[in-house]
């Protein structure tokens, strides 16, 4: 057999006041029942813990070496639980996104999110062109020029690009006029492998034939070499306008080649934590709906 928590309880509220009324007060008992526990407590320790007089009670002195051991514990026992109770459960959210946008806009901005949401851990997970859907995740950020089949979903803002190259290349070719592209090296995102003839036929002028082409697979990658002068590239807006803030990326040609494609928040249908995610797809919408 164990001791009883409920007795040590009741032994030591009972110490405390030097009265079995008040103590069955403090615990919400009836003084017959912490009389009951504690001398279930005696029985099982073989000691006797209380005078017992007509009108009040006393600790013996072995009830007082018992009580100033264990009154810390308890205090402690109580302190801990207490500040377990008022921890609120944890959630895990998992949410999917587009690696630049997870890079330029997201994780920049994310910490107030948990600053708002300190019961709730996220699981950031993001893919480059062509990443499949991901069936565990719980919210999803989409680039595309459908609206998705989600039930819950929302468009946040449209994508534009914007003729971009590195501080150095803009001072020596802003000058030039369109005619720079036929003698510079452009810079291609493989899935978009036609985006540099859109841009010329907005233009008004025939598509380019530059001097050199590099296609790369992930937009960081693009407006990376972009920044660091390998040529000239056609950079996502308003994704990347902390490159241009910054002055690593410069414009080079006011036409902007706007497209059709939209940035969409979704809370997937599976979703085990429903009213977190939309937590968190009402921060996003909030965020970033119309950015820039």
């Amino acid at each position: 057999m164990s001791v009883q928590y409920r007795g040590l309880r009741a032994f030591c509220a009972a110490a405390r006041s030097k009265s079995f009324k008040d103590a069955a007060d403090e615990l919400c008992l009836t003084a017959s029942a912490i009389s009951h526990q504690i001398r279930d407590l005696e029985a099982y320790l073989g000691v006797k813990l209380f005078e017992r007089r007509t009108r009040s009670i006393a600790l013996t002195q072995r009830g007082l070496t018992y009580f100033e051991a264990i009154a810390p514990l308890l205090s402690r026992i109580d302190e801990i639980t207490e500040r377990l109770r008022e921890r609120p459960e944890r959630v895990q959210l998992r949410i999917h996104m587009p690696e630049f946008f997870a890079s330029e806009l997201f994780v920049p901005r994310v910490a107030r999110f948990s600053e708002l949401n300190a019961d709730v851990d996220l699981q950031i997970d993001s893919f480059g062109p062509g990443g499949a859907e991901n069936p565990n995740a719980d919210v999803h950020i989409l680039l595309t020029r459908r609206i998705p089949h989600f039930s819950t979903c929302e468009r946040l803002f449209p994508i534009r690009y914007v003729p971009a190259c590195s501080a150095a290349q803009h001072a020596r070719l802003a000058e030039r006029g369109i005619d720079i592209l036929e003698e510079a090296t452009l810079l291609l995102h493989q899935a978009r492998p036609h985006a540099w003839h859109q841009w010329a036929e907005l233009a008004g002028t025939s598509a380019p034939h530059p001097k050199q082409m590099i296609k790369l697979d992930s937009m960081f990658a693009l407006a990376r070499a972009a920044e660091q002068g390998a040529g000239i590239a056609l950079i996502p807006m308003p994704i990347s306008a902390g490159w241009f803030a910054s002055g690593t990326l410069k414009r080079l040609f006011e036409l902007d080649l706007i497209t059709a494609d939209y940035y969409y928040a979704a809370i997937s249908d599976s979703t085990r934590h429903r009213e977190t995610s939309e937590r968190l797809m009402r921060w996003i919408v909030d965020t970033f709906t119309n950015f820039g």
